[in-house]
């Protein structure tokens, strides 16, 4: 597996062609993308015919502007029907994509280009989010500026929607297509050439920008798209996401089955989370992405009866484990015929490594089967295969797959690649992956080793818990680990000795005596990642007493503050006795 293989290097092929055929030959008339904003309103319906229109316009646009094939085009744009059109209007011209969502922020937005150093960026200047209307001129005009000092490559900026800031250099999306039309063609490049750039959580500093290539991610899509979920012509996918994430990419993908793909720019639970419920029955969808964040949000705040979903076959959920609790409940409150399905991949792969299988029963809590062609295998320590020892241990993946990055762009890349996915078994070279929540984040107090999902998972049962996170703690002078627990309660609930007992009592009773915390406190917030994750190994490292650098994926990063007060927490108490 390392160094990475080259696969079908004698073929040649264009990812925005394969990802136009199906539709434009089966029914160009037919609607090809949906779009909405917040709440389901300002939608918007395009056709196949009219998406390839929107592309060649697009693509005359960059051509007019100089880009070529392996020149970098970047965007920080909603979830919008342009983001697709400029996609897939650089992979026509070999260029290479990467995009990032508009509430990133200055730094996150510099951390990121000024690496891969953009020939053109594209922004949105004002959003809706939550109700509220963001002017975000201010943001861009600084990144931008900071930019262009660092990127000679750099020539325009265009802003899609809302108003342009004086600057020579920044342009109307108008203006930008305001040029000849040439007729589309589409470059034909090699299998392992880059189509997008996608970018590492960067939570505890710069990003690594993650290189993907087209023809690889085209046939790790349409593989688990067609033979995993039963995608196809007619299939309609909705899958809530923005285009900071990796599922973005995903859902465009799905256009090459001849699949109708659904997009949401704004809050998933304004005006309220049923809303969601609304876009998918009201729009025929077949296939629905969401995540267990939402499934729980809907779970506490759902006071109707959801909507009849007749059409909706498969609901896959992704970005975090899904507990027993929330897989109940769900089959409680939605029609028994639909097929609930928890994967686990991610960015590093633009794909999956076990997820959906639609010729199975769904069983509570586990996920389906590993992903075809994904040679998958659990590890113990010390290389050993227990994936039938029924202990748990480090997922690999044992043999080459087709996303396994080209590359990740920049100095130092080849070695970042490698201390990321090979280091952890440098003899046997195999991918080292996380699964029951991530393999930096499992506790391990004692030598016991489990994940942090086990414990959500009883969480989950406590109607007075809003949100939660587990870490364990081990300081320069602790002999061992020890786990926190951070609580955060709804409707301004006070943490008292009661609550502790009983989460104590059935963490104990569900899992056992080792998994209960030797501290559980009470915090005003969860930090989140902007993709809705988590962020255990930086409270690690806060209560731990590391000082370290909080990078600009953190959503809402004001909140690790709190975590400082919990470094000096006593050690060595029998579990559970310090409540």
């Amino acid at each position: 597996m390392w160094p990475r293989p080259e696969w079908f290097p004698e073929a040649r092929l264009n990812y925005t062609e394969n990802v136009l055929a199906t539709g434009l030959a089966s029914s160009p008339n037919a609607i090809a993308i949906s779009a909405c904003r917040e709440g389901g309103t300002d939608w918007r319906h395009l056709s196949w015919k009219d998406l390839r229109q929107s592309v060649e316009e697009c693509a005359s646009g960059l051509r007019n502007l100089g880009v070529r094939k392996g020149d970098r085009v970047a965007v920080v744009m909603t979830n919008c029907i342009e983001a697709v059109v400029i996609l897939l209007a650089a992979g026509s011209l070999g260029a290479i994509f990467s995009s990032t969502a508009p509430d990133m922020g200055r730094q996150g937005i510099v951390e990121r280009f000024l690496q891969i150093k953009p020939k053109l960026i594209f922004m949105e200047s004002k959003v809706l989010y939550a109700a509220k209307h963001i002017d975000l001129r201010s943001v861009y005009s600084q990144a931008i500026a900071e930019l262009r000092e660092k990127v000679p490559e750099l020539s325009k900026t265009v802003v899609i929607n809302g108003p342009t800031w004086d600057i020579t250099d920044v342009i109307s999306w108008a203006a930008f297509l305001n040029c000849r039309v040439v007729p589309l063609t589409f470059e034909q490049v090699s299998f392992n050439h880059p189509i997008y750039i996608l970018y590492s959580s960067g939570t505890t500093g710069a990003p690594k920008c993650i290189v993907h290539a087209g023809g690889a991610a085209l046939l790790q899509h349409k593989k688990e798209q067609m033979l995993h979920s039963n995608m196809t012509i007619g299939s309609v996918y909705y899958g809530y996401t923005t285009t900071g994430w990796m599922m973005w990419n995903y859902l465009v993908s799905a256009l090459a089955l001849g699949t109708r793909i659904v997009l949401y720019d704004g809050s998933p639970l304004h005006p309220s989370p049923t809303s969601q419920l609304d876009i998918v029955d009201e729009q025929g969808v077949t296939h629905w992405g969401t995540s267990p964040k939402y499934l729980a949000a809907l779970k506490q705040r759902l006071t109707t009866i959801i909507p009849k979903l007749d059409t909706l076959l498969y609901c896959t959920v992704s970005g975090s484990p899904l507990s027993s609790e929330i897989c109940d409940w769900f089959y409680k409150t939605f029609p028994s015929r639909i097929g609930l399905f928890s994967g686990s991949g991610g960015t590093d792969i633009v794909g999956g490594i076990v997820g959906a299988n639609v010729i199975t029963a769904v069983h509570n809590g586990e996920l389906a089967a590993a992903s075809l062609g994904m040679k998958v295998e659990i590890w113990d320590h010390e290389g050993h295969n227990i994936e039938d020892s029924g202990e748990k241990g480090d997922l690999v993946i044992t043999k080459p797959f087709f996303t396994m990055p080209v590359s990740f762009w920049g100095k130092s890349g080849e070695e970042k690649y490698r201390e990321a996915y090979f280091d952890q078994y440098p003899e046997r070279r195999v991918w080292c992956y996380e699964i029951l929540g991530r393999s930096d984040g499992v506790l391990n107090p004692g030598g016991v080793r489990f994940g942090t999902a086990e414990i959500y998972g009883i969480l989950d049962h406590f109607a007075e818990v809003e949100d939660c996170i587990a870490v364990g703690q081990r300081r320069k002078t602790d002999p061992d680990e020890q786990v926190l627990l951070f609580l955060k309660l709804k409707d301004s609930l006070k943490l008292d000795k009661s609550l502790k007992q009983r989460i104590c009592n059935a963490i104990r009773r569900d899992l056992s005596a080792r998994h209960v915390p030797q501290h559980i406190r009470q915090v005003a917030d969860i930090p989140y990642t902007r993709n809705g994750k988590k962020i255990e190994n930086m409270v690690k490292a806060i209560v731990s007493g590391q000082a370290l650098k909080v990078g600009q994926s953190a959503a809402n990063p004001e909140c690790l503050d709190e975590y400082k007060q919990f470094t000096n927490l006593p050690f060595g108490a029998a579990a559970g006795s310090k409540l």
